[in-house]
């Protein structure tokens, strides 16, 4: 992450124009991925709403495409990477829950009280649950990322 984009914006401008949440989150980091948000945000299409269910939020969603390209499990046998790319997923929902109460898209939605998870979102003036989610999300997966180098 050589040059700093503020990535919180980014993320949140996709989501205005009509990108689920799992969408937004991920194609923030096309920069740092093998795909162009073009290509990604298909792969993503059924992530958001919680999996269009109100399962898991999509911004955990998306964040895993983003751990899973970053730290690729990609051949059957490499127990290592296998349990690499299960760290980065446990350590991404261990942070994201120290900031909201839930990964479950249904609750999230409906827990005005979780809305101070986001020091960028604060920043920016976001209000709405899911923009103080993806704000969240970026924030976590800059952390992880950043520590990684």
């Amino acid at each position: 992450m050589c040059e700093k984009l503020d990535r919180t914006a980014l993320a949140n401008s996709y989501h205005e124009k009509g990108y689920s949440c799992a969408q937004a989150v991920a194609c923030a980091f096309c920069d740092m991925l093998p795909y162009a948000p073009e290509e990604l945000a298909p792969i993503l299409g059924c992530f958001g709403g919680g999996f269009r269910s109100g399962e898991i939020c999509g911004t955990v969603s998306g964040a895993a495409v983003v751990l899973g390209l970053r730290f690729p499990h990609s051949v059957a046998n490499d127990l290592e990477a296998k349990e690499l790319a299960g760290e980065k997923m446990r350590e991404f929902q261990r942070r994201f829950l120290e900031r909201f109460p839930t990964v479950r898209c249904a609750e999230l939605k409906e827990r005005p009280d979780a809305l101070e998870g986001s020091a960028a979102a604060a920043r920016l003036g976001f209000k709405k649950n899911c923009t103080i989610y993806i704000s969240g999300a970026v924030e976590i997966l800059e952390e992880m990322l950043t520590e990684s180098c």
